[in-house]
């Protein structure tokens, strides 16, 4: 239940930054056939950033597969994927940055 709440709050986070600017939300979710998911996938300025929310701050590689999985699909339009989680600082996680939700709009 805390993942859904946290997924939310950030959604939540990013509806309101886009109004905050003027600007109509772009904001997508992505689900396979097979069940693999990415939470939210912003749309801006052409290009398509697809952002997996983790409410754990313990995040492990098997956390990226979904992303790598839809940037495959999505071809040359999809940026680096995106963890957003309850850490305290950014770092690399494969082929993924992992960055703390406090700091997800900047």
């Amino acid at each position: 239940m805390i993942g859904q709440l946290f997924e939310t709050a950030v959604v939540s986070e990013w509806v309101k930054a886009f109004y905050h600017r003027g600007e109509r939300p772009e904001l997508y979710y992505w689900r396979s056939k097979t069940g693999i998911e990415v939470d939210l996938i912003v749309d801006r300025n052409a290009r398509l950033y697809p952002i997996e929310v983790k409410a754990s701050s313990t995040l492990l590689p098997p956390h990226t597969e979904p992303l790598k999985k839809w940037r495959t699909l999505a071809g040359n339009t999809a940026v680096k994927g995106i963890i957003v989680a309850p850490i305290s600082q950014h770092f690399s996680l494969k082929d993924c940055n992992a960055v703390p939700w406090s700091e997800m709009l900047e």
